[in-house]
């Protein structure tokens, strides 16, 4: 497994400021775009495949960083700015929001995860990729499936262009964490390891957040049964086949 992390596992997910529209190229940088044609002449100058036949993945967690995303695509080895050229647009999906996987990472990060949740509307990111570069980022995500969302029962709303008929999004195959109800994201890996800390007994999620991380790091399988222990991995409610 490659976990793409160019931060401190405990800074997960290393949010960044996009535009609403932008064209990735092979270094990481994203590029804003004025709308969808200017975003389509940016992909023809880098020698990349157009819109037409890409597909609309939706990102939660790490993968709204663009930095990540070029980490995987240069694992893949994916290296040239007409192989891993990627849209970018900022989305917001209704009946869905976020949480956290029942799980940690193999850095020692517990990564986000979406799940159903009626009336809710989400800020999201779409990848725009090629079978390629989905085939790429496939690879870097053993702990999560790749699900079809229809846009029927999850209404998509991008900040340029339509919505596709459907989207993509990755559901964790651990469940959300909580326990009556899925915890929604933290704003930080401490903040959540705190909660997770007045909930579990043994204690692996107490002390300063890069402490939990390297001991999770050290053991990601134990942090995942535990949870499971405890009754704290909810199903995520997204359709599946």
């Amino acid at each position: 497994m490659h976990d793409a992390a160019p931060r401190p596992p405990q800074d997960y997910p290393w949010p960044e400021a996009l535009p609403p529209l932008a064209v990735l190229g092979a270094g990481g940088a994203a590029e804003p775009a004025a709308d969808l044609p200017a975003a389509e002449a940016a992909l023809a100058r880098l020698g990349a495949a157009g819109l037409e036949g890409r597909h609309l993945v939706l990102a939660v967690g790490s993968n709204r960083n663009p930095q990540v995303i070029a980490a995987k695509y240069a694992h893949a080895g994916l290296l040239q700015d007409a192989q891993a050229a990627t849209v970018l647009v900022t989305a917001h999906v209704t009946g869905i929001a976020v949480g956290h996987s029942a799980h940690a990472s193999a850095p020692g990060y517990v990564p986000a995860a979406p799940f159903a949740a009626p009336g809710a509307r989400t800020e999201v990111t779409g990848l725009w990729v090629t079978t390629e570069q989905r085939e790429a980022i496939d690879v870097t995500e053993p702990n999560y499936e790749r699900l079809a969302l229809p846009v029927g029962p999850f209404p998509l709303e991008l900040a340029a262009g339509e919505a596709p008929a459907a989207a993509e999004v990755y559901a964790s195959r651990h469940g959300v964490i909580g326990r009556l109800r899925p915890l929604p994201l933290h704003a930080s890996q401490q903040e959540l390891f705190d909660r997770l800390a007045a909930l579990v007994d043994p204690d692996p999620f107490e002390g300063d957040a890069a402490e939990v991380c390297a001991r999770l790091a050290a053991d990601p399988e134990d942090a995942r049964a535990l949870l499971a222990s405890h009754g704290l991995d909810l199903p995520d409610g997204l359709p599946r086949p």
